[in-house]
């Protein structure tokens, strides 16, 4: 499933980009995001999220396999599963910063969900994931405004 969001951040382009590499801190900044810890370059927690009737609690961890600093773009890879629900997924995250005050975010995310986790459907899933990035982009205009 792939999914695609833009938004506009009040901000330098440098502090956009220093609050989205500092990912114990912008991974704090995903609602429902709890336990953050980083253990090296990997960091680990677990997203609580509602999607539909069904709660999710997915316990994994997010790596940066690319960074260009100058051209400001990267690439995550997240890794989560529920054990109790039974079910995974696999995230590749491309982050590009563009302009400067305002800076525009984009966010082009290709999903592979597995086992039980996929019978919620994609229309469900994709509207939660566009509500927890809304809530991502608050938090992150926040945080670079007070930098």
């Amino acid at each position: 499933m792939k999914l695609e969001h833009v938004v506009s951040i009040d901000a330098p382009r440098s502090r956009v980009w220093a609050g989205l590499m500092d990912l114990p801190a912008a991974a704090r900044c995903v609602p429902g995001a709890r336990d953050i810890a980083a253990d090296g370059d990997v960091v680990r927690g677990t997203l609580e999220v509602r999607v539909g009737p069904v709660r999710l609690s997915l316990a994994g961890s997010v790596i940066v396999e690319q960074r260009d600093d100058i051209a400001g773009t990267a690439r995550l890879r997240a890794d989560a599963a529920d054990q109790r629900i039974g079910g995974a997924l696999r995230a590749f995250v491309d982050l590009a910063v563009t302009g400067d005050g305002p800076t525009q975010l984009r966010v082009s995310t290709d999903v592979a969900i597995l086992g039980r986790i996929g019978e919620l459907g994609q229309p469900l899933i994709a509207r939660q994931a566009d509500k927890v990035l809304a809530g991502f982009a608050d938090c992150l205009r926040k945080t670079v405004a007070a930098t």
